[in-house]
């Protein structure tokens, strides 16, 4: 079975990095699909597409995890064409693919396809990119919470800034 993996990754974490580390302790390859490609430089958005991918794309090598693609997504108003769009785009058959995610809408799109969706652990006392946003917002410590390679992006690109600027 193929996995498949969704989410905004603004900014990609722990958590993320340990669910996709648990994904593929029982799937043999993993597709991870970037949301809200359209999206940037808002204050729930602050990273471009291009930003993210290359973020998770030197996490994962770093951490020594290769059997992975990487997808970006726009977003769509029609739940059975984005779920219908992200086959298309991973080229992964419905009855092949099982899809772990955490959130109820994206499993109800799937489900409405006929694909498998069902949840993965949340990690670190349930991270969220949002918890995170907001730490950088209030001036408070973050950087212990995404993984090393992404920090030294992250700071390359002066995230707190951006974020704190977004934000006012």
């Amino acid at each position: 079975m193929l996995a498949i993996f969704i989410g905004r990754f603004q900014p990609f974490h722990k958590g993320h990095l340990a669910a996709i580390k648990w994904i593929l302790k029982r799937e043999k390859k993993i597709f991870i699909v970037i949301g809200s490609t359209q999206e940037s430089n808002t204050k729930q958005n602050p990273l471009l597409f291009s930003e993210r991918k290359e973020i998770i794309r030197k996490t994962l090598l770093t951490e020594k995890i290769k059997n992975f693609k990487i997808y970006g997504l726009r977003d769509s108003p029609n739940d059975v064409f984005w779920a219908q769009k992200i086959l298309r785009l991973t080229k992964a058959k419905p009855e092949n693919i099982i899809v772990f995610t955490q959130n109820p809408w994206t499993k109800r799109c799937f489900r409405k396809i006929k694909v498998k969706a069902k949840p993965h652990p949340l990690f670190f006392n349930k991270l969220s990119a949002t918890k995170i946003r907001n730490k950088i917002i209030q001036g408070k410590k973050w950087t212990n919470l995404v993984p090393k390679s992404t920090l030294k992006t992250l700071k390359k690109i002066n995230i707190k800034k951006r974020i704190q600027s977004i934000s006012v």
